[in-house]
């Protein structure tokens, strides 16, 4: 294999580890949205219950 065959196989490599990398850190960041959003929730509920 030439020098640049091998160069375009480990720029190949690298871009599907980026894109993997970058598919689980989309996943990451909404899993953290929903729970922010649950928790701000409970504690709204929180305060709600006790102001009553």
């Amino acid at each position: 294999m030439t020098a640049d065959k091998q160069s375009k196989k480990r720029q190949q490599t690298e871009l599907e580890r980026l894109r993997e990398e970058n598919e689980l850190l989309q996943i990451e960041n909404e899993y953290l949205k929903k729970l922010r959003a649950l928790v701000q929730e409970e504690e709204d509920n929180k305060r709600k219950s006790s102001k009553s």
